[in-house]
């Protein structure tokens, strides 16, 4: 493992409002230990080392540390494991997972057999089993074929995605309503004239965390999302980047256009949970988000509870389109067990497992059949919304060096967005650097 691929923890989390203290104090209280459920399985069996974020990170069943399911979902685990293997979960706080998992890679030993993923799978490719082949026909069809895009590298399918966590608009039906605006905006002019609508006393029509660089859930990945709308890609077939045209201009000049209705704190807010904070106090009448921020914005301490829209992106030139969070299982070469590593994930991927996840966690299912199920559409009513954002573009462009790249682009974003500098030299700059990184890749 190279050294400039393990990244600093404090930076990358799309999910700091979950709430860092107490999140860490739940992963490491557990490290390396068994739960009482966990620690009831027969004698003998086989055992199975699983490293996750902690709950309320998106986590499998098995009780703190990680997610609590409903109790047929916790007996079924339960007897999954009398049956197959013992599970011990390892659950720090998401933070700290990358830095973790590259520590354990690169020492060459055994340490886990299920790792979860957030788009680091090119990044440690060389340590992982291509499984997919091996699933179960009957759940890969139910799988949305764009899910494996992110787990995919050289040719090879490294993981299965576990929950739909795309990029979509939340917006303040109130603030609408006030402002006359009967729907959603439907294209980037419309974005920015509602914007422009809903900014005055002391609210915006926009918020969003672009303090943060680098990352699934920083500043350059937002831009993502623009330049796909723009038609745009990061990059060529050759693996150079291809955005220094109209497409990467144009797109990042919407988000400097915006910024005259963008609440001013945004450029420094890190976390998604900042920009949320602000959203769900009834500061800001549109944002980005994903998909598990409906429950704490529709929540007892928001203000905006029952107030919260959903819409799928409004379309650039291209249409719409969106990023992937990401979180996937994997296995890896060290595993002993690899066949029953498999076997656990696809127990955590059926559909009465996918089910309790959304409707006990929160966070959505990735099977098509529970998106479309009316009980999960009724308790998670942004389901039909992700679903439909998913017939769109969604690349996240993911590659061993994405932290790298990310961090360049954002840093440049940052400048244009402060007003320093044009969006046209902006992205000259980010691609010129992003040219050196990947002649460093290789």
């Amino acid at each position: 493992m190279q050294s400039k691929q393990v990244r600093p923890p404090s930076g990358i989390s799309r999910r700091l409002f979950l709430g860092r203290s107490a999140a860490a104090g739940a992963g490491l209280a557990m490290v390396g230990g068994l739960s009482p459920l966990l620690a009831a399985c027969s004698p003998g069996a086989k055992a199975l080392n699983v490293i996750v974020p902690a709950a309320p990170d998106p986590a499998p069943p098995g009780g703190p540390p990680v997610a609590t399911f409903n109790a047929a979902v916790e007996q079924a685990f339960k007897d999954w494991q009398s049956d197959n293997a013992t599970v011990t979960y390892e659950a720090p706080p998401w933070p700290q997972l990358h830095d973790k998992m590259a520590a354990n890679f690169a020492s060459g030993k055994y340490v886990h057999d299920v790792v979860y993923m957030s788009g680091w799978v090119p990044e440690f490719a060389e340590f992982l089993v291509p499984f997919v082949d091996d699933l179960p026909d009957e759940l890969v069809n139910d799988l949305p074929s764009s899910s494996f895009a992110t787990v995919t590298w050289d040719g090879s399918k490294l993981g299965v995605v576990f929950t739909l966590s795309l990029l979509t608009t939340f917006y303040n039906t109130e603030m609408f309503e006030a402002a006359g605006l009967k729907e959603p905006p439907k294209s980037w002019d419309e974005l920015k004239g509602f914007a422009k609508e809903l900014t005055g006393d002391g609210k915006y029509g926009w918020v969003l965390n672009y303090g943060a660089p680098e990352g699934i859930g920083g500043v350059a990945s937002y831009w993502m999302v623009y330049l796909q709308q723009a038609g745009g890609r990061l990059y060529k077939e050759d693996g150079t980047p291809d955005f220094n045209n109209d497409a990467g201009v144009d797109s990042l000049q919407l988000m400097v256009d915006l910024m005259e209705y963008t609440d001013p704190g945004s450029i420094s807010y890190v976390g998604i949970n900042d920009a949320t904070n602000v959203f769900s106090a009834g500061n800001a009448g549109m944002m980005l988000n994903w998909p598990f921020m409906w429950v704490p914005a529709n929540g007892p301490d928001s203000k905006i509870a029952g107030k919260v829209g959903s819409a799928i992106n409004a379309a650039g030139p291209a249409g719409t389109a969106s990023i992937d969070g990401t979180d996937a299982y994997t296995i890896t070469k060290t595993s002993p067990n690899p066949e029953q590593a498999r076997k656990l994930i696809e127990f955590y991927l059926q559909p009465d497992v996918q089910k309790s996840q959304v409707l006990d966690t929160g966070w959505l299912p990735i099977r098509l059949s529970v998106l479309n199920d009316p009980e999960v559409q009724e308790k998670a009513p942004n389901a039909a919304t992700v679903l439909a954002q998913a017939q769109a573009p969604y690349d996240s462009f993911v590659t061993p060096d994405y932290n790298e790249v990310t961090q360049a682009i954002g840093t440049e974003i940052q400048k244009a967005l402060r007003g320093e500098q044009t969006a046209k030299q902006t992205i000259q700059n980010a691609s010129d650097q992003v040219g050196e990184i990947v002649k460093q890749r290789g």
